[in-house]
């Protein structure tokens, strides 16, 4: 049960505690601020910013609530909600006595808004940061940073996040802790020597896709209450169907699976500590093992990544048991685990660890409302949060990788020089 035991917390002694704060240091030193804070000021910041939400579904609520604890600190203000389903948008207004919107650009043009969360099906979540980035508004943007099929929109949204000297925290939340990056700091060391493996998983019994996601008013139909033109942004063009629109999570031109939807939540991590940068190959595999029509992604998914001179990396998956791997990173000459709450770093034949990092958790069992503390940290610090952008389009291109092998039964290379993915 590998997913759940990052809750777990455990002390540390003074020695490895020493070792993990100077590796922290040099990880934070190395997160330089996007731009100065004589600039931010003239730019005239809120100490309390307006957020507008974008989406209210059930993954909304769960910021929506975040985000009212977080005004009661006076670190941040609910002040827009929109929805492209009008009882969804109507509820989340009046929940959170702001204003109602039913487009995305609508909002971001409220100048009360000054940061976004977004919470949309995959497939609107790049091209949504994106028009946010470029309105001047900060992002906090969940997970999948885009559907697989969306790899330029990740890099272009990189790109203009940089360009537009903006904060976009990608909503990883297991990333809520500096542990991942202080070990990245300690394996440069070579404390293990050369990295050539990783390995994590993400396992369950039962698809939250089906169950998670029921269909509210079978007899909802497109017009002014519901935008289906909206919801499909650059998808395939279909007819109208209840089931697509309430439970994408189910369908390929929306969502992707095991893969985009849980595994980039322990691939994140491993992601950050191996330091990598773009992937040499990746493949797929996998199927529809266990669940039933409508049903069109698989339940059950592996990939493999292979980068440049190494390491592989092996993400395992599947809804149809619960019985997990637990994460860990090779070296030539020892590894990394993930044990009882902490990060342990073991170089071959030594009698006890070199490190022992804490850890608040890992993949989905991370603090969500940690992260969003740290984004609004770096909103009026303007230094780079914890799940940065940046990361998340390097995370993103292997697990899109990893899909269309799957779909076309074909090695997915990356071609770094022209930044393309290739079959």
């Amino acid at each position: 049960m590998a997913q759940r035991t990052g809750s777990e917390r455990t002390t540390v002694g003074r020695r490895e505690f020493l070792k993990g704060a100077a590796a922290m240091a040099a990880a934070v030193g190395a997160m330089k601020p996007l731009f100065t804070i004589a600039e931010e000021a003239a730019k005239g910041a809120n100490d309390r910013p307006g957020v507008g939400f974008i989406g209210c579904g059930g993954r909304a609520g769960a910021h929506m609530h975040i985000v009212n604890a977080l005004k009661s600190q006076g670190k941040a203000e609910p002040v827009a909600a929109c929805d492209v389903y009008g009882p969804r948008a109507k509820a989340a207004a009046q929940n959170l006595g702001v204003k109602e919107y039913r487009s995305h650009k609508e909002l971001l043009a409220d100048p009360k808004v000054d940061v976004v969360c977004i919470a949309t099906p995959d497939r609107l979540h790049a091209p949504q940061a994106i028009d946010a980035v470029k309105a001047g508004k900060d992002v906090y943007v969940e997970k999948p940073l885009t559907h697989w099929s969306q790899f330029s929109l990740a890099r272009q949204l990189a790109e203009e996040t940089e360009k537009n000297k903006r904060i976009v925290q990608v909503g990883t939340q297991g990333m809520a802790t500096e542990s991942f990056w202080q070990i990245r700091e300690i394996l440069k060391t070579g404390v293990i020597g050369k990295l050539i493996h990783a390995q994590a998983g993400y396992f369950r019994f039962g698809d939250w896709g089906e169950a998670g996601m029921p269909i509210p008013d079978k007899n909802a139909k497109p017009g002014a209450d519901l935008d289906w033109e909206a919801f499909l942004g650059d998808a395939p063009k279909v007819d109208y169907d209840v089931s697509r629109f309430f439970r994408w999570r189910l369908y390929w031109d929306y969502a992707g699976g095991p893969c985009t939807d849980v595994l980039v939540h322990t691939f994140t991590p491993v992601f950050v500590m191996i330091g990598a940068d773009y992937p040499e190959r990746v493949t797929g595999n996998g199927g529809k093992w266990h669940f039933a029509p409508p049903r069109e992604v698989p339940d059950t998914f592996n990939l493999t990544i292979d980068y440049p001179g190494g390491p592989s990396v092996v993400l395992m998956s599947t809804f149809s048991n619960e019985y997990g791997v637990a994460p860990v990173i090779r070296g030539t000459n020892g590894v990394v685990t993930f044990e009882g709450g902490k990060l342990i770093v073991r170089p071959r034949g030594a009698k006890e660890p070199s490190h022992q990092v804490p850890c608040g958790g890992w993949g989905d069992a991370g603090d969500t409302g940690k992260l969003w503390t740290n984004f609004l940290d770096c909103v009026k610090s303007r230094q780079k949060p914890l799940s940065p952008v940046d990361v998340g389009a390097r995370v993103q291109a292997p697990l899109n990788m990893s899909i269309l092998s799957y779909r076309e039964s074909k090695f997915a290379r990356f071609d770094k020089e022209k930044q393309e993915i290739v079959l």
